[in-house]
């Protein structure tokens, strides 16, 4: 009797145990594991910190787990591996990133310093894009920025000796005489530029070409005879500038970052016209360099 009972609680238990489903651990790589190490675990894991193939004579080969300081050990046979290509597919697809700025600095100009002009202080706002190159943390940029440099500093030629005192002809040789320039301009700008990722730092070098406009005035003839200098005329001063920038980036979060900018351009001359008179133009041989130092706010969309 006793023997049937143990018979019978030994079947019972047995059929119990080998009933039981095999449970397994399901485990989403989202990237390539053997590039990246990024391992992500439905339960009990969030995300994995590292990940080690163990691999022993005579055992199981497993996969040890690291997060937050603690090991985990998953036996290689109950895992089930699902790739997410489409997730890998739309990062990599993500090369291409665009964003806005905001500027806040002071440009140095040598032209206005030999006129004893102070620096210029500007705001600015720009556009800009970027894409990654292979897929690293190179990136190459283009953008587009405007500037609005301010100051009160306005030079009179008949009060002051400057490089641009003298006589100039027109184009249909009609003579002027500088009078003053303002050094309040708009200044118009295109920049290239390479980036590189370093954590949260973007070092970034790069070139640029950019215009800007003063107003300035010019003693000439109101055409009333006989001819004499008795009019002030308004003319418009033009100067392209070509340089070099170097900036460094800092990413507070995904979307905002600040960034120090300096840059150095050189213009060979000036081109001045009349307002009212488009055909009334000239050029003058005004080689001057700006250099700019710039505080930037920068947002990534």
């Amino acid at each position: 009797m006793l023997r049937d009972k143990l018979l019978l609680f030994f079947l019972i238990f047995s059929g119990f145990a080998f009933s039981q489903e095999k449970k397994t651990d399901t485990v989403f790589v989202y990237e390539e594991v053997i590039v990246y190490d990024t391992v992500f675990v439905e339960k009990p894991f969030t995300k994995i910190d590292k990940v080690v193939f163990t691999s022993e004579t005579d055992k199981k080969d497993k996969l040890e787990l690291i997060q937050n300081g603690k090991k985990f050990q998953i036996a290689i046979d109950t895992l089930v591996l699902v790739t997410d290509k489409k997730r890998i597919e739309k990062q990599q697809a993500q090369s291409w990133f665009f964003g806005g700025k905001l500027h806040l600095g002071i440009a140095r100009n040598s032209l206005f310093k030999e006129l004893n002009a102070p620096n210029t202080v500007g705001l600015g706002l720009g556009i800009w894009t970027r894409k990654a190159l292979f897929n690293s943390d190179f990136s190459v940029g283009i953008g587009f920025d405007a500037f609005y440099w301010m100051g009160s500093f306005s030079f009179d030629a008949t009060q002051n000796e400057g490089a641009l005192n003298g006589y100039y002809f027109t184009n249909n040789n009609l003579p002027k005489l500088f009078k003053g320039i303002d050094t309040k301009n708009l200044q118009l700008q295109l920049p290239i530029q390479l980036y590189y990722n370093i954590n949260k730092f973007t070092p970034s070098i790069g070139a640029f070409v950019n215009t800007a406009t003063y107003t300035s005035q010019f003693i000439g003839s109101s055409g009333n005879l006989p001819l004499t200098f008795d009019e002030i005329q308004d003319f418009k001063a033009e100067a392209l500038q070509m340089g070099y920038l170097i900036e460094l980036h800092y990413s507070f979060s995904k979307h905002i970052s600040v960034a120090l900018h300096f840059s150095s351009g050189k213009a060979n001359n000036l081109f001045f016209s009349k307002r009212d008179d488009k055909n009334q133009f000239f050029k003058t041989k005004n080689t001057f360099t700006e250099n700019k130092f710039l505080v930037q706010l920068l947002y990534t969309l």
